[in-house]
């Protein structure tokens, strides 16, 4: 209680000497919207390693009026391919694949230690019946192509007498463990996956939802799901059926999220039908080392907005946000983008948005709104609040 106090009397002088500084009144931002990723903790790091710019800068450029504005939608898995780890001993009895549709890919990668395979070590048949291999590419021609194979690893494209059904993969030469993942470009059997957010802070909550269809048809499908950390540590998610269909995931990212660079995955496991699918949904995850301080002020004949923030970690911080100004008939249309950016110990600070005066066009005006307001952690690169309304004037 008292350190709440303490940190409400801090915020309070803090803005007192903000507001003397602009001789406007201090305003609180808009209120967060469902999408809206605020921080509801800090986090406490040391400072990023690596030469940064200290040098604070701020630019702005004008935007078309006429030209709407929106954000990426998060990243939308579809998977028409699975794997599956076997032994040696599994590829020289016949491995079972299940297949949708002609000219499937197979791809066959030896863990460490094991033997590297050739393409014609391989032998595909469907019941007494051989299917033909139409193609084959081995490691060195993977890489000339820029994919990325470990040594000894081939991909066969299965030619005539291949289609629906049950298929067996052989391989008497082979010694070790492999990974064997298979791809059906032309399959009408699709399981896909969405999180209903590109990045993340660590410690909040997150929902991937989770379906499949059968030739454009949405069918129901039973899944399994497992959280990857770029370390290539994981840990299982529940999945449950979701109102209106589907099914989803809904799981908190780690609050000791890993600092190792790189994207998180949910990587979802089930059976479309009678085939097995597997799909990866990626987003990326940020410590909140900061965040807005929750009011902000403005000039309004310079339209430059004042925004305080409370860093918990050293480091580089950046502010961004899109002006709409109020159009003849009424609309809001944005006019305007700006940046900030500059260097903060831990404690309040400020980052001052210059929107251009000259980029609001005749015949537009206030009330003017601050859409797409962002705040940034440039030095461990995570986008740490978004607020689609942030500011009302």
């Amino acid at each position: 209680m008292r350190t709440s106090i303490f940190r409400v009397a801090a915020l309070a002088a803090f803005a007192t000497t903000f507001v003397a500084s602009i001789a406007h009144a201090a305003q609180p931002l808009l209120p967060a919207g469902a999408s809206d990723q605020i921080p509801q903790r800090l986090a406490v790091l040391p400072a990023p390693g690596g030469a940064i710019e200290r040098k604070p800068v701020a630019f702005s450029w004008a935007l078309d009026p006429n030209e709407a504005l929106s954000d990426p939608a998060p990243f939308l898995a579809e998977s028409r391919e699975y794997w599956m780890t076997v032994e040696a001993a599994e590829l020289q009895r016949g491995v079972p694949l299940q297949m949708t549709a002609p000219g499937a890919l197979i791809r066959v990668s030896p863990a460490k230690g094991s033997a590297g395979l050739r393409a014609n070590d391989f032998s595909v048949n469907a019941g007494s019946r051989k299917i033909g291999i139409a193609q084959a590419a081995d490691a060195e021609t993977l890489r000339k192509a820029g994919m990325d194979a470990s040594a000894g690893t081939q991909v066969i494209r299965l030619g005539d007498g291949s289609g629906a059904g049950r298929h067996l993969l052989r391989a008497a030469n082979a010694r070790g463990r492999y990974v064997v993942h298979v791809f059906e470009p032309a399959s009408d059997r699709v399981l896909f996956a969405r999180a209903d957010r590109n990045h993340a802070l660590a410690g909040s909550p997150m929902r991937v939802s989770i379906g499949a269809t059968d030739a454009g048809r949405n069918i129901g499908v039973a899944s399994q799901a497992l959280l990857v950390a770029p370390d290539g540590s994981s840990q299982p998610v529940a999945v449950r059926d979701a109102l209106g269909g589907g099914q989803e995931a809904i799981f908190t990212v780690p609050a000791t999220a890993s600092q190792a660079k790189g994207l998180w995955e949910l990587q979802v496991f089930g059976d479309v039908g009678d085939v097995p699918r597997d799909a990866r949904t990626a987003f990326a995850v940020g410590q909140p080392t900061a965040r807005f301080g929750g009011i902000f002020g403005v000039d309004a004949a310079n339209l430059r907005v004042s925004l305080p923030v409370e860093a918990a970690s050293p480091g580089r911080y950046e502010a961004r946000g899109t002006l709409y100004a109020t159009a003849k008939d009424g609309s809001l249309r944005p006019v305007s983008q700006a940046h900030a950016a500059a260097w903060m110990e831990a404690g309040d600070g400020m980052l001052v948005l210059q929107f251009g005066r000259a980029h609001v066009p005749a015949g537009y005006g206030a009330p003017f709104e601050v859409r797409q307001l962002e705040l940034n952690d440039q030095g461990r690169i995570a986008p740490i609040e978004s607020r689609a309304r942030g500011a009302r004037f």
